[in-house]
């Protein structure tokens, strides 16, 4: 019994799973090389023992050619006896051409070696078809012997003389026709007994062969075992440890081997976990920054609508008291001074929406360099005092296809990005001109469009960066600053909005000596210069009536007297219901509606659409200071309807309802 609960327990051993394998690898090794050793043995001795009868049968047959001639006895007892010297030799014989047995020699112990006479041989065309124009010998193999013919030839076979002197004297003198011809047979017979003796001592020998190989290979199965199992229980532990501590335990390697190689791929698996693990803490540190970021855009958004509605009170009513003083007065200066600031005011809070929505790409024809020169100025603001901002445009006006959000918001990721860099201070350098990228790069980006392109150069004086961090830039989510500073995301942006633009961007950077951002954007067509002379001059006057529905009531009574002085007839609502009433109560007359979009009670969306089921083809347009993204979430933004953002200037206000008036 406890002999089978040691095989039972062995059985479950890797150890000694090891050591039956390796056992069973070497019985089995052995059986094999044993028999195929002794097989090569066999054959290499019968082909040796052919080679040797051959040559023997051959080297008779030439010995023995006189005595054949002469059918002599005494001149074939040497030859014979010579052959009959050799090891296996048992049967000598020399036969005439007409069968007739000159010469025999045969060992007394190999008595029962049978003589041969068979009479079916001897004759001319048999033995002519047995050996051939070759005259080579030939052999036949029995149960325990072989036995080896060779013809006895006339003459040398090669020689271009006639006999040779001695065969001469037995022929008569001029006689012809001999020379190469078969005079006599050789037969040698050989027994295998001696090399089946070779191959059983052979075999005897080789049954020592597991004994020496099996010892050793224990004690180096045992070493095998031993170099697996123990790194293996460190594995073990290892695994053990991450599964109920969580900790990443490296192991140590100590050999270059498999199991070397599994224990540092363990040990990359640990450290690729941890990696994961402190990644996982960082993506939910930035699921929290993006969290924060969306609130305070909200935030931003909501203080934009609130500062828009305000900032139009205020240029309407300077653009009505510019109209009324005269320019020669001195408070004409001081009121151009409130409009330059307030529009500036203006352009400050679009940006302010812009870097906090994700807008809609709608590519129309653009500057580049206005676009750069509008938003300088909060550029300056977000980077602060310490660092120097230095914009150089190109005297070239560099019109692309684009949507200015997306350019501001790729000049305030490369503005963060050289921020950051900075922390001591700097400068900040950003160019435009026009530029043709050339082949090679073009094919390092994996472009083909050719041609001349709009270039934005952002060059800062911070840090840089080597090349394993500047090839992973523009990963999602990589990022080089600590937890909390950084989402990983600002750079992808920029990579993702130049391909938009199916443009290019290039980075040229080295540790301590700043970095360089190239972006190049195809160049469009000039902008329509007759469109731009049209929007400044000022349309005709109205007469119609307009319904004007804005729930912040300074806004809506600037709103009021603009269009009332250019000749409009204004009815008022102070939200989305107030609007649908007084249209139903003036329904006839009511051939415009201007609707915020949102309002409370009922937005405008709302208002627009009952409105409509009772005069389908009147004429709406919206306003709002709401940015996009937030009309969207508020299910009140549909893409193509007439669209004013806030804050609203006079002119542009007049110009767009006298337009869609005109309008079929």
């Amino acid at each position: 019994m406890r002999f089978l609960n040691f095989l039972k327990y062995n059985r479950e051993s890797f150890g000694a799973k090891i050591f039956y394998l390796f056992t069973i690898f070497l019985v089995t090794f052995y059986v094999a090389f044993t028999g195929f050793f002794i097989y090569y043995q066999s054959k290499t001795l019968k082909q040796n023992l052919i080679y040797e009868g051959k040559e023997f049968a051959k080297h008779l047959a030439q010995s023995a050619r006189l005595g054949v001639f002469a059918e002599s006895e005494d001149l074939l007892k040497d030859p014979v006896e010579a052959i009959m010297q050799s090891k296996g030799v048992i049967l000598v014989q020399v036969f005439s051409l007409d069968g007739r047995e000159l010469r025999a020699l045969k060992r007394a112990e190999k008595a029962g070696a049978p003589s041969f006479r068979d009479e079916r041989l001897f004759t001319e065309e048999k033995i002519i078809d047995m050996f051939g124009k070759s005259r080579s010998p030939l052999y036949f193999e029995g149960r325990d012997r072989i036995e080896f013919w060779s013809p006895v030839v006339s003459g040398e076979a090669y020689s271009a003389e006639g006999y040779s002197e001695e065969e001469a004297l037995f022929f008569e003198e001029g006689a012809k026709g001999k020379k190469g011809n078969i005079i006599g047979l050789i037969r040698i017979i050989f027994t295998t007994e001696h090399m089946k003796n070779s191959l059983k001592d052979l075999l005897l020998k080789s049954i020592f062969v597991p004994v020496i190989f099996i010892i050793p290979g224990w004690i180096i199965a045992y070493f095998i075992v031993r170099g697996i199992t123990r790194p293996l229980g460190k594995l073990t532990e290892g695994v053990k440890a991450i599964e109920t501590s969580g900790s990443f335990r490296k192991i140590p390697v100590e050999t270059k081997d498999e199991i070397g190689r599994l224990a540092t791929a363990f040990n990359d698996m640990a450290e690729s976990l941890q990696k994961r693990e402190v990644e996982k803490q960082q993506l939910e540190e930035q699921l929290r920054h993006s969290q924060k970021m969306e609130a305070i855009g909200t935030l931003a958004g909501g203080i934009a609508h609130d500062f828009n509605n305000t900032l139009s009170t205020i240029l309407g009513y300077a653009h009505l008291l510019q109209k009324r003083i005269d320019k020669e007065d001195p408070a004409s200066r001081y009121l151009d001074h409130l409009l330059s600031s307030a529009r500036k005011a203006a352009v400050f809070i679009q940006s302010l929406l812009t870097f906090s929505r994700k807008e809609v790409y709608n590519p129309s024809p653009e500057n580049l360099n206005d676009i750069i020169r509008n938003a300088k100025g909060i550029l300056e603001r977000f980077l602060g005092e310490d660092i120097d901002l230095k914009v150089e445009l190109s005297e070239e006006d560099l019109i692309i296809m684009t949507d200015a959000g997306q350019i501001d918001q790729v000049l305030m990721n490369l503005a963060t990005n050289a921020r950051d860099a900075m922390p001591e201070g700097g400068s900040l350098t950003i160019t435009t001109s026009s530029a043709e990228p050339d082949k090679k790069f073009l094919l390092s980006s994996g472009g083909e469009q050719r041609g001349r392109f709009a270039m934005i150069t952002v060059t800062d004086t911070g840090r840089g960066m080597d090349e394993h961090v500047k090839e992973r830039i523009f990963d999602p989510f990589f990022t080089t600053k600590e937890i909390g500073r950084g989402t990983g995301l600002g750079l992808s942006m920029v990579y993702g909005i130049v391909k938009q633009h199916k443009g290019y961007i290039d980075v040229i950077t080295k540790p301590g000596m700043g970095t360089t951002f190239k972006i190049y954007l195809p160049l469009s067509g000039p902008v329509d210069e007759k469109k731009e002379t049209e929007t400044l001059t000022m349309p005709r006057r109205g007469s119609e009536t307009v319904l004007v529905a804005e729930d912040d009531e300074d806004l809506r009574r600037l709103t009021a007297v603009i269009l009332e002085k250019n000749g409009y007839n204004v009815i008022e609502a102070v939200n989305g219901e107030d609007a649908v009433r007084k249209f139903m109560e003036k329904k006839d007359e009511v051939e415009f509606l201007l609707l915020d979009v949102v309002m409370p009670v009922k937005n405008g969306r709302e208002a627009y659409e009952e409105i409509k089921t009772i005069k389908p083809g009147i004429k709406v347009l919206f306003t709002s200071g709401y940015s996009i993204e937030e009309l969207n979430r508020k299910g009140v933004y549909e893409e193509g309807i007439n669209f004013l953002s806030k804050p609203l200037l006079a002119e542009k206000l007049v110009r767009k309802i006298r337009e869609m008036l005109d309008k079929d």
